[in-house]
C-alpha cells in the first residue's frame, strides 16, 4: 500500500462507508473528507466527521501506518493540533489511537481496486492503461482532454513568461529565443535557445537586410565556423563573423549541435540557414503574431526556403545533390502549435485578455492532429484524435501523466479503479 493511494482513496470515499468504528470504538459518520492539501501540513484540510454524534470540523492526516505519526514528527509540530482524525490502513501504534481518533481502512477497501491499482503500477506497456481504454466513452475522453490541453498551453505560456523574465522584460527577445528553441528541436532546442540569447534581437533587427550576415550570426554563435574551409562562401561567413563577433563582443558559447538520428533536412545547420532567412523576410517575429486573425496568415509568412548555398548543402563542408530547403509542411505546424499559438496564448494571460487565450484555443482546434509515433500509437490503443487539440491532449497525458505512472492524477486511471468491474 502506497499513501497516495490511500489519499485517493479517502478523497474519493472509495472504502465500506456503513458502520464505520474508530480504534477506541466510537462510531463515525463522514460528511465532508476535506479538501486535499498540497502544501505543507496535513494531508487534508476543512473536514467535517461525526464522532458518537458530535460534529467535529478540522483535518484529516493520512499514514500507510499509524506509527508514521511520529516517525514525521506530527506530535511536535503545531501544523497538527487541529487534526481531528488519523485515517490508516494499518494501526501499528495503539497507544496513539487511544489518544487521537484513528480510522483503520485495511478491511474496507475492495480487492478488486487494489488489484487494478497493481496491474496499472505494474503494467509494461508504453501506454499504462491500454487494454482497458475501449471502456472509456467519448464524452468521458473529451472532458479529459479538454483539461489536459488546458494544462499544456498554460505551462508552455508559464515557460515562456519566465523566458520573457530572463529577457529583461522584452517581448522581441522572448519571442526570438523561443522560436529558436522550437527550430532547434528536441534534441538542439536548448542551444539554439543560448545562440538565441547571445544574439539579442536588436542585433539581428540591424542586419535584416543581409541575410549572409544573418547566417553569419547564427553559424558562428554555435560554433560552426571554426574549422578550415576551401569553400568561398563558408569563408566568406568565417570572415562575416569574425568582424561581428569582434564589434559586438559576442560571448563564446560552450557546447555543440547534435544530430542523433536526425534527418538531413533537419539538420542543426540547416534549421539555423532557415532562421536566418526568416529573419530576413519578416523581421521581428512577435509584431505580426498578435495582429494576425487566421492562422494561415501566419503559416504563410514561416513558409520560407534557406539561401541558394544549401539548395546544395546540409552541412558545411560537404555539397549534396540539389534539394532547396524548405521549411515544409511538416514543421511549419509544429512552429505554429509550439511557438505562436502558446506565444497567444501567454500575451492573453500577461495583457489579460481572455479573448487571445480563446483565440489560441481556437487555433489549436482548427489545426489537424500530428500524425507522429506517440498519435499512432494512441490510435492503435483505441484513442483518436482529429485536431491538434486532440493530439496535444494525447501528448500530454502521456508525457507527464503515463510516463510519471500519476495514475491516480489522471481522469482515465480515476475512472478504471471506481469501476475495476470494467474488465
Amino acid at each position: 500500500m502506497k499513501e497516495r493511494l490511500l489519499q485517493f482513496i479517502w478523497q474519493e470515499k472509495y472504502f465500506q462507508l456503513n458502520n464505520l468504528v474508530l480504534e477506541s470504538g466510537e462510531q463515525l459518520i463522514i460528511r465532508d473528507p476535506g479538501t486535499w492539501n498540497h502544501d505543507q501540513g496535513p494531508d487534508f484540510l476543512n473536514a467535517r466527521i461525526l464522532l458518537d454524534g458530535t460534529t467535529w470540523a478540522g483535518n484529516v492526516e493520512i499514514h500507510v501506518k499509524s506509527s508514521q505519526w511520529y516517525q514525521h514528527r506530527h506530535q511536535t509540530d503545531p501544523s497538527y493540533n487541529n487534526v481531528i482524525l488519523h485515517v490508516v490502513w494499518e494501526n501499528d501504534a495503539p497507544r496513539l489511537s487511544a489518544s487521537l481518533p484513528t480510522l483503520v481502512l485495511q478491511d474496507r477497501v475492495s480487492a478488486i481496486l487494489l488489484e487494478r491499482y497493481e496491474q496499472l503500477m505494474q503494467s509494461g506497456g508504453q501506454l499504462v492503461c491500454q487494454e482497458w481504454l475501449p471502456d472509456i466513452t467519448n464524452d468521458y475522453w473529451a472532458n479529459w482532454k479538454q483539461q489536459l490541453i488546458l494544462e499544456r498551453i498554460q505551462r508552455k505560456a508559464k515557460d515562456l513568461l519566465n523566458l520573457y523574465k530572463s529577457c529583461n522584460h522584452n517581448w522581441n527577445d522572448a519571442s526570438w529565443c523561443w522560436m529558436a528553441r522550437y527550430m532547434g528541436s528536441v534534441v538542439n532546442g536548448d542551444f539554439f535557445e543560448q545562440v538565441a540569447k547571445s544574439l539579442p534581437s536588436r542585433i539581428m533587427a540591424r542586419h535584416k537586410d543581409q541575410v549572409i550576415q544573418l547566417e553569419a550570426l547564427l553559424l558562428g554563435q554555435a560554433n560552426l565556423l571554426k574549422e578550415s574551409n576551401p569553400d568561398p562562401y563558408v569563408q566568406l561567413l568565417q570572415r562575416e563573423y569574425q568582424y561581428l563577433q569582434h564589434k559586438y563582443q559576442l560571448p563564446e558559447l560552450h557546447g555543440r549541435m547534435q544530430k542523433l538520428r536526425m534527418r538531413p533536412t533537419a539538420f542543426p545547420e540547416v534549421r539555423l540557414a532557415q532562421l536566418a532567412m526568416l529573419w530576413h523576410q519578416q523581421g521581428m517575429f512577435s509584431r505580426s503574431w498578435l495582429e494576425a486573425e487566421k492562422l494561415p496568415d501566419i503559416a504563410r509568412t514561416l513558409d520560407i526556403t534557406a539561401n541558394d548555398f544549401w539548395h546544395y548543402h546540409f552541412t558545411l563542408d560537404e555539397a549534396s545533390p540539389y534539394q532547396p530547403k524548405h521549411t515544409g509542411e511538416e514543421l511549419i505546424q509544429q512552429l505554429l502549435i509550439n511557438v505562436i499559438i502558446p506565444y497567444q496564448y501567454a500575451a492573453g494571460v500577461y495583457q489579460q485578455q481572455p479573448a487571445l487565450q480563446q483565440k489560441a484555443i481556437n487555433w489549436l482546434s482548427s489545426l489537424p492532429a500530428e500524425r507522429n509515433a506517440l498519435i499512432k500509437q494512441w490510435q492503435r490503443a483505441g484513442a483518436t484524435s482529429e485536431t491538434a487539440l486532440e493530439s496535444q491532449a494525447l501528448i500530454e497525458l502521456k508525457k507527464y501523466y503515463c510516463e510519471a505512472r500519476r495514475c491516480l492524477d489522471c481522469s482515465i486511471g480515476r475512472y478504471l479503479l471506481k469501476e475495476p468491474h470494467h474488465t
